[in-house]
């Protein structure tokens, strides 16, 4: 990663896809993790203008139902009313793994195609000690494990809607962060204690290891689309359908209520570096829909407002030398195997 990457990565250019260059999206069905709030809301109210059937995955049915009806009062940038959308809640608490199951049973039974998908859910510096209910580190519970044991469930839905999509339509987005940067050295995890309940690391450590777990977990979904045929089929597909891709982004410094666990110091600064949420749903939409983006950039990083970027070079390194994203994905396979 370039020292001018990470300059433009707190002050970005402005975005080079937006609402206008969005086509039409009647017909067509996404998914959305954390849409509720700030990034996930504008790229929820953004599809849902454009007439897409959008999927919502929340645990607050009566917050759900009022964003619904702000965005639906609230047309996005560049869109007109009426919208021919859908927005639907498949009730999901990321923090129980034993919800995601009749989750994603729900929603199968409800949609046979899912054109993409947005892990975009995310808890920043939550309390410390705060634990997922299966003992997790919450950050890494909710950011990496549950969005992990979640795609198991949708994949096969994924791979069938390529099948017949038009080629490089059918992606799938794992939000990460810069924060990447901070992450344990060399390779973004703490392997020998991932929760911290052995060794110290302050709560924004945590959260930054969270965010390369999920760099990582983008790698392997690509790393296995490239390399197994038999894959194609079952798991992500190959490059030889040329169909289906999986990235992670940084969608930018955003004041959202990502920042809702800091301190009031914390979050009168905050006000003065990031950026209206907007922006960052641009950088989701951009990863999700820009026609710049084709096969031969399966498994590619985005950073703000939509371009491409690189995460850190001793992650990155760990992806191509040492195996690690290989790693992540057998360990959480085995302790996830019962959900």
């Amino acid at each position: 990663m370039s020292l001018w990457q990470t300059v433009t990565e707190l002050y970005p250019p402005s975005p080079s896809f937006t609402e206008k260059d969005l086509p039409d999206l009647q017909g067509k069905v996404y998914f959305i993790t954390g849409a509720t709030a700030g990034i996930g809301y504008e790229l929820l109210r953004i599809l849902y203008w454009k007439n897409a059937t959008v999927f919502v995955a929340a645990r607050n049915r009566e917050l759900f139902k009022e964003v619904c009806e702000r965005i639906m009062s609230s047309p996005a940038k560049d869109c007109k009313a009426p919208s021919f959308g859908r927005m639907e809640l498949i009730y999901m608490d990321l923090a129980d793994l034993t919800t995601i199951k009749p989750g994603a049973e729900e929603l199968l039974s409800k949609t046979k195609r899912l054109d993409s998908v947005w892990y975009n859910a995310g808890v920043m510096q939550p309390p410390e000690g705060s634990k997922s209910v299966q003992g997790y580190e919450l950050q890494w519970g909710v950011n990496v494990v549950a969005h992990f044991v979640l795609h198991r469930y949708l994949e096969k839905t994924i791979v069938e809607t390529a099948k017949t999509a038009p080629p490089a339509s059918v992606r799938v987005m794992w939000v990460a962060s810069d924060a990447n940067n901070l992450a344990p050295s060399p390779d973004g995890i703490n392997w020998d204690d991932v929760n911290y309940e052995k060794t110290k690391g302050s709560r924004f450590t945590k959260y930054a290891q969270s965010k390369a777990g999920d760099i990582l977990l983008g790698y392997e979904y690509a790393q296995r689309c490239k390399d197994t045929g038999v894959l194609s089929l079952k798991y992500v597909g190959n490059t030889n359908c040329n169909l289906f891709f999986i990235k992670a982004l940084n969608p930018g410094h955003l004041n959202s209520n990502l920042y809702q666990y800091t301190t009031n110091i914390e979050k009168a600064l905050v006000k003065y570096v990031t950026f209206d949420c907007r922006l960052g749903a641009l950088t989701e939409l951009f990863a999700g829909f820009s026609p710049k983006i084709t096969e031969k950039d399966n498994g590619a990083y985005f950073v703000p407002w939509g371009r491409f970027g690189s995460p850190r070079s001793s992650t990155k390194q760990g992806l191509l030398k040492r195996g690690t994203s290989k790693r992540l994905w057998d360990m959480l396979e085995s302790e996830t195997a019962m959900y």
